[in-house]
């Protein structure tokens, strides 16, 4: 792939590069709102898990961990050697006014694909043992006993 800094557009969007061809390429750009963007991180994880990972709570310096009925999972944080290009899909490049305009186009046409973020890894989930401590100070704080039962 090639990379290109000066365009301010991109034409293909994240479409242009799940259609790339073996032994092709096409011309990537940095998108005028290209940055660090801290607020986006990519999360690798079974499509059977989405639903529960949608809810968050507690502390924001408490490790992440999602419980399902059966398992728990720690939330990491992976580091890659390589770059991963976030690009936003064609019609997201057009409502932020990332489009070209005729004169700005290539010269060859070649599709221009956006990259607003270069990503330094990825959250996963890790099996864990369910942290117990938490829930026994949790129920010790407002034990209950039998003659709560027959108020």
């Amino acid at each position: 792939m090639e990379i290109e800094k000066s365009q301010p557009y991109g034409e293909g969007g994240a479409e242009a590069i799940l259609n790339v061809q073996p032994n092709t390429s096409i011309f990537i750009a940095y998108h005028h709102l290209f940055g660090p963007h801290d607020d986006l991180m990519l999360l690798e994880l079974d499509e059977m898990l989405l639903p529960d990972i949608l809810n968050q709570r507690d502390k924001p310096y408490v490790d992440a961990v999602l419980c399902r009925q059966s398992k728990t999972y720690a939330v990491k944080f992976v580091g890659t050697s390589n770059s991963v290009f976030l690009i936003p899909p064609s019609n997201l490049s057009i409502s932020l006014g990332a489009s070209p305009n005729q004169s700005e186009k290539d010269h060859d046409n070649s599709v221009v694909a956006s990259v607003i973020k270069v990503v330094p890894g990825s959250m996963e989930l890790v099996k864990v043992a369910p942290r117990l401590d938490k829930l026994k100070l949790l129920l010790s704080e407002n034990p209950y006993g039998f003659d709560k039962c027959h108020k």
